[in-house]
C-alpha cells in the first residue's frame, strides 16, 4: 500500500519545508498575476480608470509623488474607517443568533389572511406544491382535482 502524498497531509511537512513552499507559492502567484496584468490594464483602461489617473494629476512627474501621497492618505483613512466599522460589528454580533425562528401561524389565523377557506389553508400547508387560482373578487381557491 502506498503512503498518501504529502500534499494531502501538510502537517507532515517540516517548518522549513512549509516556509519554502509558501515562498514558492507566493512567487508562482506573483508570476501568474503578472501574466494577467496586460488584460487587467486593458479592462481598467476601457472602464476609464486612465481618466481618473489623469484627473488626479498622477501623470505629472513633479506633482505625482505629492498627489499620490494624498491619495494614499485618503485610502488609508478609508481603510481604517471601514476596518474599524467591521471590527465594531464583529465585536457586537459575533456568536449571536442572527435570526429568530418564525412565529407559528395557526390555520384559523392563516385562512382569513389568505382570504381562503380553512380547508384551502389546510391543503396549502399540507402540500409541498400547489397551484392557486383567484376568483374574480380576488379570493384564493384550489381546483377540486388539485386538492
Amino acid at each position: 500500500m502506498k503512503a498518501d502524498p504529502i500534499i494531502n497531509h501538510p502537517e507532515y511537512q517540516k517548518p522549513f519545508q512549509r516556509a519554502l513552499f509558501t515562498v514558492i507559492t507566493m512567487v508562482a502567484w506573483t508570476l501568474w498575476i503578472s501574466l494577467w496584468l496586460p488584460l487587467i490594464t486593458l479592462i481598467a483602461w476601457l472602464l476609464g480608470l486612465q481618466d481618473v489617473y489623469v484627473k488626479l494629476g498622477l501623470n505629472h512627474p513633479f506633482r505625482a509623488a505629492n498627489d499620490f501621497g494624498q491619495v494614499l492618505q485618503v485610502a488609508v483613512i478609508a481603510a481604517l474607517s471601514l476596518g474599524s466599522w467591521a471590527f465594531y460589528n464583529r465585536m457586537r454580533f459575533a456568536g449571536k443568533q442572527k435570526r429568530r425562528a418564525n412565529r407559528f401561524v395557526d390555520i384559523a389565523e392563516m385562512a382569513p389572511a389568505l382570504d381562503a377557506s380553512v380547508r384551502t389553508a389546510q391543503h396549502l400547508r399540507a402540500s409541498r406544491r400547489s397551484v392557486v387560482h383567484f376568483s374574480d373578487t380576488g379570493g384564493l381557491f384550489l381546483r377540486q382535482e388539485e386538492s
